[in-house]
């Protein structure tokens, strides 16, 4: 048997996830902890933790919830070390931690806006994969996925900054594989088109009417459908697990077809 086809063994394993109170976080936490793995589940949205750990069903592995703004640099660097110290060095770590505001054009882009989100979406990221990556190289193991988005690979008016903080996150993905392949660590990055999840709803609602607003989207997508979370969180899990043991430096496009077009 070749030896990325075999079946991954979860259980035991410990797994970091930032953004992990709603959506795709939610979603991949609560699919790691499925499969018996320890999750710490960080977030500023403590009452968001707090409904995930609720959802766990019994005899799945252990989700600890951690508060943890990933643009605080120096907080992310804390947690890091705290979390090796107590729980070891993480198997998995997704760095899926993002902010989507919306501006009408790039003109209406004030600094301090563009510092918000890469403050969030590239920063943080960064800090985060600082924080772990090295103590998982020194264990000699680990996989990492990083969330990229088709705005990362196309343009969307109105959008510009969350696009280059998108395509940073691409680049960097590469950078840090290269960085660490030789080290047992793999690192990737899923890039999904439109997801239902509560960022994109609450983005729709204060543009207008959320209902034509997904089916807008919908139609973008050859698929005719936008995704649910657990959706890409499948994706997530494929490239962490041993199925994916040759694959590092990808950029896994999960997006309906929506760039095909």
């Amino acid at each position: 048997m070749a030896s990325g086809s075999g079946t991954t063994d979860w259980a035991g394993r410990l797994a970091v996830v930032t953004g992990a109170a709603s959506g795709i976080g939610a979603a991949v936490a609560g699919a790691l902890a499925a499969r018996g793995c320890r999750v710490v589940a960080a977030d500023i949205d403590l009452a968001g933790l707090e409904r995930l750990q609720s959802a766990i069903p019994a005899g799945a592995g252990e989700v600890i919830a951690r508060r943890l703004d990933v643009a605080d640099w120096p907080a992310v660097d804390a947690a890091g070390r705290e979390i090796v110290e107590r729980y070891g060095a993480p198997h998995y770590l997704v760095p899926n931690a993002g902010i989507n505001p919306r501006v009408p054009s790039s003109g209406d882009v004030a600094e301090e806006f563009w510092d918000r989100v890469m403050g969030v979406n590239l920063r943080g990221l960064f800090a985060t994969c600082r924080a772990f990556i090295p103590a998982m190289a020194e264990a000699g193991r680990g996989a990492v996925v990083n969330l990229g988005s088709v705005s990362g690979l196309i343009g969307w008016g109105g959008s510009s900054v969350y696009c280059a903080s998108k395509g940073g996150v691409i680049a960097l993905t590469r950078a840090l594989a290269t960085e660490y392949a030789g080290r047992g660590v793999r690192v990737n990055c899923v890039c999904p088109g439109s997801v239902r999840t509560p960022m994109v709803l609450n983005n729709l609602a204060r543009s207008g009417d959320v209902e034509a607003g997904l089916a807008a989207s919908a139609r973008q997508h050859p698929l005719g459908r936008v995704a649910e979370a657990d959706e890409i969180a499948d994706a997530i899990l494929f490239l962490l697990g041993e199925q994916a043991a040759f694959m590092t430096g990808s950029a896994l496009v999960v997006d309906g077809g929506l760039t095909a077009v």
